[in-house]
């Protein structure tokens, strides 16, 4: 075996097909990670003249002039291969060391230990502690099995929809019926899910700014939008969508509905069906009530609005739900469940494995204020995924000195 430097084209022929494979490891993300300020290497291992493991790492100054290096969700290896592993990680060490390097950090897209829709663990299924101990025996020190939100890192806990061997009609079955019921709500509302050209990207810039505004957090620059655009577009692997309304269209549907249960209504009163009646009041009033709410939202807001918008990636086995946003006074529009099932509905038509929700908390606790965001991907129906974590395997001293201050982060 022996370590090298790799040129693009041949890291990218390995890259596509290892089963650890995301986009965060292409070449295309180098002109993302230079927005940062960080360098790009792709390194790897040859035996026999073909490439067995490789990763594209990043290098970035601290203000002293020490290099923090990580691998995005890499380095694309089999962890269980101990020989393969400590010969990739050692070479990869001197590598860190001979560029000025103090640590490097990896967080590999690797299943911990397999679990259910509940968060809870599956009997006999799948387990790579082994991995962990491995990376441990190298050096690697591991953050640790943490439940919470890192912006400044990749998520620990996601949540999937497996996709192979079902059709659009078992997905829709294995929904919760609130879900089902608000995918069906916005269909019949007329809610409209497209994709946006890069001339449209401030539609969904202006939605993703109020949701982090809102939720506290900082959203990603439009240039950073713009770029993703050109990197992946011209390949099919990016696709920014948003849910749309047209309120004349919205308002007449509700009228039909209305005209509809006032048919209905006569005739429970000829033939004295009391309760049916009450009943059908009742849904009258509440039609009624929207339709007027509807139309002084058209007489504020115009007659068309965009309700939600979604960032999503079409790599490798999976579709990726990145980045998206909802405007909380059009969530009666269910825009964002709409947006997804249509995804999904994509991803099970390019045949991919699963459909990617990506972050949840790791928190199953229904009295955290995050749990929501839990339920709300759940009610697709699918299961949790928890990686193994972040690592990081000090260098030199200088590792020690931040990790006194409490600065070792991505």
């Amino acid at each position: 075996m022996i370590f090298t430097e790799l040129e693009k084209e041949e890291f990218t022929k390995f890259l596509n097909t290892h089963p650890l494979r995301t986009f965060f490891q292409t070449v295309e993300m180098e002109e993302i990670s230079k927005m940062g300020g960080w360098t790009s290497y792709y390194v790897g291992v040859k035996q026999d003249g073909k490439v067995i493991a490789a990763s594209r790492i990043v290098s970035r100054p601290t203000r002293l002039g020490k290099k923090i290096f990580y691998a995005p969700r890499g380095v694309l290896v089999d962890y269980k291969n101990k020989e393969l592993l400590t010969f990739f990680i050692n070479h990869i060490k001197d590598f860190v060391k001979e560029k000025g390097g103090y640590t490097f950090h990896i967080d590999p897209p690797l299943i911990y230990k397999e679990r259910d829709i509940n968060g809870d663990l599956v009997e006999g299924g799948i387990d790579n502690s082994d991995a962990i101990k491995n990376l441990i025996e190298l050096g690697f020190e591991h953050e640790g099995f943490t439940r919470h939100y890192d912006v400044n890192k990749q998520v620990r806990w996601s949540f999937e929809l497996p996709l192979i061997g079902k059709t659009k009609e078992d997905i829709l079955k294995e929904m919760s019926g609130n879900t089902r019921r608000a995918i069906q709500k916005a269909e019949h509302l007329k809610v409209r899910v497209r994709e946006i050209k890069k001339e449209e990207l401030p539609i969904f810039k202006e939605i993703t700014e109020k949701t982090s505004e809102r939720r506290g957090f900082k959203d990603k620059t439009m240039e950073y939008y713009e770029l993703m655009y050109d990197l992946f577009h011209p390949k099919k692997e990016i696709k920014f969508m948003v849910a749309e309304v047209f309120l004349d269209d919205s308002i007449g549907v509700l009228q039909d509905d209305y005209k509809a249960l006032e048919q209905d209504y006569e005739r429970s009163k000829e033939h004295h069906k009391e309760g049916k009646m009450k009943e059908d009041k009742s849904q009258m009033d509440a039609l009624q009530k929207r339709i007027e709410e509807l139309k002084k939202l058209k007489e504020e807001k115009g007659n068309h609005l965009y309700v939600a918008s979604s960032m999503f990636m079409l790599y490798g086995r999976d579709i990726l739900y990145c980045y998206a946003g909802n405007l909380p006074e059009y969530s009666t529009f269910f825009g964002q469940y709409l947006i997804h099932w249509t995804m999904i509905q994509e991803a099970i038509d390019l045949k991919k494995e699963c459909y990617n929700f990506y972050g949840i908390k790791g928190v199953f606790d229904k009295d955290d204020k995050d749990y929501g965001v839990y339920l709300f991907k759940k009610g697709f129906s699918g299961h949790v995924i928890e990686y193994i974590g972040d690592f990081y395997l000090p260098v030199s001293f200088y590792y020690k000195l931040q990790k006194i201050k409490g600065k070792i982060r991505k």
